[in-house]
C-alpha cells in the first residue's frame, strides 16, 4: 500500500465513482480501477461493494476513509515542512544559547544542550 493508492481511493469516495475520480485525477478509468483492486488485494479486503456499475463503500472501506485522510494530510505536512526549509536557502541558522555550567563555562550551543532547537532566519522575501 502506498499514499498514491490512498489518494486514488479517497478520490473515488469523494467524487462518488471511478469515472468522475479518474477524470479529476487525469487518469484512465481502467488504470484507476486497477489501482483500487491492487489496494484491496494489498489490504486483503474489498473496500467497495460492486453493484452493477456502481461502487458502494464496504465496512472495510468506511474504516479506511479517516486513516487514509490522515496519511495523505501527513504526507502534505511533510512536503510543506521540506519546502519551508528549502525556501530558507541562504538563511542564518542559530541555536539558542545553553546556560553556563561548570563543564561549559561559555554560553552557547554544545553537546551539553542536546535538546536545543535550531532556528532559521530566512533572508528577506523568503517565507
Amino acid at each position: 500500500m502506498d499514499v498514491r493508492q490512498l489518494e486514488y481511493f479517497l478520490a473515488v469516495v469523494d467524487h462518488g465513482g471511478v469515472n468522475r475520480a479518474a477524470t479529476a485525477l487525469h487518469l484512465s478509468q481502467p488504470s484507476l480501477s486497477q489501482a483500487i483492486r491492487t489496494l484491496e488485494r494489498d489490504l486483503g479486503s474489498d473496500l467497495f461493494h460492486r453493484i452493477g456499475r456502481r461502487l458502494v463503500l464496504s465496512d472495510a472501506g468506511h474504516a479506511l476513509v479517516e486513516p487514509a485522510r490522515e496519511a495523505v494530510r501527513g504526507l502534505d505536512l511533510a512536503r510543506s515542512a521540506v519546502e519551508a526549509v528549502r525556501g530558507c536557502a541562504g538563511a542564518a541558522w542559530t541555536w539558542p544559547p545553553s546556560p553556563p555550567s561548570p563543564s561549559n563555562p561559555s554560553p552557547g550551543w554544545s553537546r551539553a544542550s542536546p535538546n536545543a532547537t535550531p532556528r532559521c532566519r530566512c533572508p528577506s522575501g523568503a517565507p
